[in-house]
């Protein structure tokens, strides 16, 4: 769950603004069995990349100010964003031992229109690609930690193909997370 309002702090900072209008507050969860529905589609967990980026952490990250979360958010963040989820696409993808046109679906984090330009830049990917990241992003915002798996539930109820499935978010730190699916 993540509660975005709790750093609802404004000032005259274009990051601040622009965090002010873009985040939201959501709560998602997931439910493991080892003993599969048969009435619903199956989601393998193949394979996860996670890293931190310490150098980029004053791009995106929270501060403290007047007893208050401020969140922190600068034009770098997009570009950001795009270049390292590509690495850990591509470190994950090597090691799984498969391409990136083997991948059907993407469930990308939204975190806004300039981040899903740079995962389409950085990534070779389209607007249909994104659809669902973009669909979250319109009618909920960015809702941060919440948002991939709100994306996965629109990608599986609006019947994407099954197939090698696409994860990834990033949030403060800078960190980037990434896992293979595979999808029934």
């Amino acid at each position: 769950m993540e509660v975005c309002s709790a750093a609802f702090y404004l000032d005259n900072d274009a990051g601040v603004l622009v965090s002010g209008c873009l985040f939201g507050d959501a709560a998602g969860a997931t439910v493991l069995s080892k003993e599969p529905n048969p009435a619903r589609r199956q989601i393998h967990w193949k394979l996860a990349t996670t890293t931190m980026y310490p150098a980029n952490r004053d791009y995106l990250k929270f501060e403290q100010r007047n007893g208050m979360l401020r969140n922190v958010l600068t034009p770098q963040v997009p570009e950001l964003a795009g270049k390292h989820a590509a690495r850990v696409l591509s470190e994950t993808l090597q090691r799984a031992g498969i391409t990136r046109e083997q991948i059907t679906g993407w469930i990308m984090h939204a975190g806004g229109r300039e981040i899903l330009a740079s995962m389409c830049e950085r990534l070779g990917l389209t607007a249909y690609d994104l659809r669902w990241s973009a669909a979250i992003l319109r009618e909920y915002g960015n809702v941060s930690s919440p948002c991939v798996l709100l994306v996965l539930e629109a990608a599986l109820a609006g019947g994407a193909p099954g197939g090698l499935w696409w994860l990834s978010s990033f949030g403060a730190g800078f960190s980037c997370h990434g896992a293979l699916l595979e999808v029934s």
